[in-house]
């Protein structure tokens, strides 16, 4: 199961994915462009309603084994924290966040009960070195790394293991996602890390999925609370 599958990581996960034969369920909220011509099956949810992700989840009647979680909202805001708005603040970090929790919420019983699981979220490098003009959602995706880190305390004896991937700007095009202000906060963040890393690129799609095969492979068996950063060398 791939979330956010319209998004430029999650479709390109599913394509690639779909290419090598695997069984797929993409969801997506609203969009599907990046998906429509995909065979796998595809379903629209919001991830924000858990009532609504279990009840679609009941529906498949499948057994979920890898769950790659890619759904995620920008803060759109661009301002320091002092003067950010508290609401906005709020559904930035909620949208954010609980997405990620209501996944696992009604993903990882059926993987307990079957003692299997494979499981990548998405946090982002600035976890680590924080974000500003972005607070809320650094601190949303340094959320979602504890709560990955707890997960996986609670569920690798049951070999249901949970990783993060962490990765700085992602090769992809901006254009395509954002515009006026917030596309030149963006372009300005991307070349601030081209500008401070070892590797002088951004992070390319390819090496999240082989990262992506490592961590949902059967065979692993003990990788499981980390968050790996993806960032050319930036420290």
């Amino acid at each position: 199961m791939i979330t956010g599958a319209n998004s430029q990581i999650g479709s390109f996960l599913a394509r690639q994915y779909e290419t090598e034969g695997r069984d797929l369920i993409l969801l997506y909220h609203k969009n599907d462009h990046r998906i429509k011509d995909l065979k796998s099956r595809k379903l629209a949810v919001d991830l924000r309603d858990l009532a609504a992700l279990e009840k679609v989840i009941s529906k498949l009647k499948v057994e979920v084994d890898c769950l790659i979680h890619c759904s995620a909202i920008r803060s759109e805001d661009a301002q320091v924290l002092a003067e950010t708005d508290p609401v906005q603040f709020k559904q930035v970090f909620d949208e954010n966040f609980y997405p990620a929790y209501n996944v696992l919420r009604a993903i990882l019983p059926q993987m307990l009960d079957r003692h299997f699981g494979r499981v990548i979220l998405f946090s982002s490098e600035v976890t680590r070195s924080g974000l500003p003009n972005g607070s809320a959602y650094a601190a949303s995706k340094a959320a979602i790394a504890n709560m990955c880190k707890s997960a996986a305390l609670e569920c690798a004896s049951a070999n249901v293991l949970i990783n993060t991937i962490a990765p700085a700007p992602v090769d992809t095009s901006l254009e395509e996602d954002f515009s006026g202000p917030y596309l030149i906060f963006r372009k300005a963040y991307f070349a601030d890390h081209i500008a401070g890393s070892a590797s002088k690129q951004l992070v390319c799609l390819a090496e999240i999925k082989q990262l992506a095969d490592l961590l949902i492979s059967e065979e692993v068996r003990s990788l499981c609370g980390e968050e790996i950063f993806l960032t050319g060398g930036k420290l």
